[in-house]
């Protein structure tokens, strides 16, 4: 008699070329075929993994999802896909590849300065459209049955969108991971929109509105605690991009630890609340060492060392917290949360 699986949604950070470490995470869970996953959500870089492993698994099960997801990345780093110019290109003429930052990054970062991409890529070339356009059906993924949800941000309501299965195409997903120094806006259904990392990295709400599943796994990408404080220019802004991009994130993280006092105390709002579960697997220690730069890296060398990573977090996040899933939180966020509210 087959083994009952556990029920688990999964939340996937963006963060450019660093999504190959939660592709690492992805690929060792559906090996270990642990658990039913019912819902994806993802924004940037994690909305693409979240569409590949979806329709990878509606095409043919977790074999389908490995598959698609190895294709991706292989494709990805032949062919830089994420960047129209490539800062680690640049980088190779300067032999930079022990330097403590990135010359192409720099370059780049400085041209983006003065030029936007409606000058410098009027003709808005993406390869990331062709690669995506020819490894996934869309039509078939908006048939599946695990429920996937990408966020996107409203250029002009300044409000975050999200997509549902049944609205997946590849201008969603490169909505979601529309980098606005990099591409134009995507036009969806008479909407402009860029990352969704801005609104929402990624939301977790569809994944407890959307679906029945008590628990959420988040595959955190973005350090939120790091060692030392940084003094040199690009540490700061490598720290601030982090901030940023982890704000909306753990401002639901407080309202879901509130919900759950509420519940522990008795409130229900008339049967509104459940109980949330949320387990994390995050790079705090993974990724510390890489600067905002390496984001653009899309060498086989950087991405499979990343992938590699995440297949080892994943192994030792199931070790040690396999068995909370489906009776308690294994990710304790209540004790940062509450120094804010102790005078």
């Amino acid at each position: 008699m087959a083994k009952t699986k556990k029920q688990i949604t999964l939340a996937l950070q963006g963060g450019g070329s660093h999504g190959a470490f939660t592709w690492g995470i992805l690929e060792k869970l559906f090996e270990e075929d642990k658990f039913d996953i019912t819902a994806i959500c993802g924004t940037s870089a994690g909305a693409i993994n979240a569409g590949l492993a979806v329709y990878g698994h509606q095409k043919n099960g977790n074999e389908g999802a490995i598959e698609v997801l190895g294709a991706f990345w292989k494709r990805l780093s032949k062919e830089s896909a994420f960047f129209p110019i490539q800062p680690s290109m640049i980088d190779k003429m300067f032999s930079a590849g022990n330097m403590e930052f990135s010359p192409g990054y720099n370059m780049f970062n400085l041209v983006s300065n003065y030029l936007s991409p409606y000058q410098w890529n009027f003709l808005d070339v993406n390869p990331l459209k062709d690669i995506l356009a020819e490894l996934i059906d869309f039509k078939a993924l908006q048939q599946s049955k695990m429920k996937l949800f990408t966020c996107a941000t409203n250029v002009k309501t300044g409000q975050s969108k999200v997509f549902c299965t049944k609205d997946a195409s590849v201008d969603t997903l490169l909505a979601s991971a529309c980098l606005p120094t990099l591409y134009k806006a995507v036009k969806v259904d008479n909407e402009y929109y860029w990352d969704g990392g801005y609104m929402g990295n990624p939301p977790l709400y569809p994944l407890i509105k959307g679906t029945k599943t008590s628990d959420i796994l988040l595959l955190q990408i973005n350090p939120v605690r790091i060692k030392k404080v940084p003094h040199k220019a690009d540490e700061i802004l490598h720290r601030i991009n982090e901030l940023s991009f982890n704000s909306s994130l753990m401002a639901e993280l407080r309202l879901i630890e509130f919900k759950n006092e509420l519940l522990a105390k008795g409130y229900n709002m008339g049967g509104q609340l459940r109980k949330v579960h949320y387990h994390v697997i995050c790079a705090d220690n993974a990724l510390e060492e890489f600067d905002v730069s390496s984001k653009s890296n899309t060498s086989w060398d950087f991405i499979n060392l990343l992938r590699n990573r995440g297949r080892e977090y994943a192994k030792h996040w199931l070790d040690n917290n396999y068995d909370l899933v489906g009776n308690k939180t294994s990710a304790d966020f209540s004790v940062e949360m509450q120094h804010e509210f102790i005078s």
